[in-house]
């Protein structure tokens, strides 16, 4: 990344949701999203909301952001697009956009962010890749969700545009108060060598038709899906997808486990389990209750309190991994909303929450305890040392006696905005 791109840096960013994050190396990298704008005079009883297209990149090590510039065919302002990313790509799918003219529309456009070059491209489907007749893409949708799998993007379901001819055994089923948009349980995937959509035909019993949901890689070739918000309201049940055999199973019998939700997150563990955390209730209500599926032979629901007084309600916002070790994740929580989103008003996060799961190796507890400390904190044989390889062998060198008093978790948080 040329240093014309770069921006200072800074240690906090404005308050926002329904933006994309995704962990590459030992930085996450945001997208998007959209946060409170003024309103005119005639509307100061409620939000307006503003939708940014700016990147931001929040360096893991030193805590900090910075503002980055993009080239090359830059996706337009929008909402409720669906992300995945591999190596040094990321890959933002749909969405709710604001057009050229200012207007708000469905999109079915898939973008390719090169995060080493921080250019963007629009990959568009080699023309004549499908019999005549059938659809060479997916419908105009948002609030899907996708994944990356063994060199392909896979898009599940969504809410958009009435589709006239579904594939195979999917389903539309319409808004009952718009009658040309609703939900859709159809299953796409893109290859990215070839740039050619298919609607894969599926076995097994598919989840019906839903947005707000998400789908979650857990293990070399399973995704899990769970929740979001079909025509009779939210749900909480859990399917699996096997990628290679193209067969869902579920919903799963799971015991005792979450309430229904939509807008959640769903993060892939060091250990192949997943995190469950936030989302909107049946009752419109941002949710605080956190739960892990453990993903073994018997797939159950666990409750979890993963730092609670820090990792407050929230709907819409972003959770990615960052492993640590093959015992440890790193989680790195941003943004979202503790109200309810479609009332007129409502507060945006503005705070980085991290935490450890997992048994964090005693080596790093200890570089980051050096790192951290400030000049009267440091024994008389240690000075303050930022690069890893300085920290090491000052480590090597001093005292560890004072490692007992560090927590196994580590958070940090900025608090909340308004967007009164």
């Amino acid at each position: 990344m040329s240093e014309t791109q770069s921006m200072p840096k800074m240690s906090v960013l404005s308050g926002r949701m329904s933006h994309l994050c995704a962990v590459i190396g030992s930085q996450m990298f945001m997208i998007g999203g959209y946060h409170k704008g003024e309103p005119e005079e005639r509307f100061k009883d409620r939000d307006i909301s503003v939708h940014l297209s700016d990147i931001n990149i929040y360096s893991i090590q030193d805590a900090t952001w910075r503002k980055v510039k993009a080239s090359g065919c830059i996706p337009n302002r929008g909402s409720g697009m669906c992300m995945a990313s591999h190596k040094k790509y990321i890959y933002a799918f749909g969405g709710l956009i604001i057009n050229e003219s200012g207007q708000r529309e469905f999109s079915n456009t898939v973008h390719e962010l090169d995060t080493e070059t921080m250019t963007w491209r629009s990959l568009e489907p080699v023309p004549g890749s499908t019999p005549p007749g059938v659809p060479d893409r997916p419908s105009i949708r948002d609030k899907a969700a996708m994944v990356y799998y063994d060199g392909a993007l896979w898009v599940f379901a969504g809410w958009g545009t009435r589709i006239d001819r579904t594939q195979h055994n999917s389903r539309f089923v319409p808004d009952m108060s718009h009658e040309f948009v609703g939900w859709n349980n159809e299953l796409w995937r893109f290859d990215l060598k070839a740039m050619r959509w298919n609607s894969p035909q599926c076995s097994g019993n598919a989840p019906s038709p839903r947005a707000a949901h998400t789908l979650t890689m857990y293990s070399d070739h399973r995704a899990m899906l769970f929740g979001g918000r079909t025509r009779e309201g939210r749900v909480s049940e859990l399917y699996i997808l096997n990628l290679d055999t193209l067969m869902w199973e579920g919903p799963l019998e799971t015991g005792p486990g979450p309430e229904p939700r939509s807008l959640h997150t769903c993060t892939r563990l060091h250990d192949g389990n997943v995190l469950l955390l936030g989302g909107m209730n049946g009752n419109g209500d941002s949710v605080k209750a956190q739960w892990v599926l453990e993903t073994g032979p018997d797939i159950k629901w666990k409750r979890v309190e993963l730092c609670e007084e820090k990792l407050c309600a929230r709907t819409w916002h972003t959770a990615a991994a960052y492993q640590v070790s093959d015992n440890c994740s790193e989680l790195l929580v941003f943004g979202g909303s503790p109200d309810n989103i479609w009332m007129p008003k409502h507060k945006y996060w503005a705070n980085m929450v991290r935490f450890n799961y997992g048994v964090k190796p005693l080596y790093e507890i200890c570089l980051d305890y050096i790192s951290r400390c400030n000049e009267a904190e440091q024994p008389e044989n240690m000075e303050i040392v930022t690069d890893i390889n300085s920290r090491k062998k000052v480590l090597e060198a001093a005292s560890c006696s004072f490692i007992d008093s560090v927590p196994i978790y580590d958070m940090e948080s900025i608090g909340p905005t308004s967007a009164s």
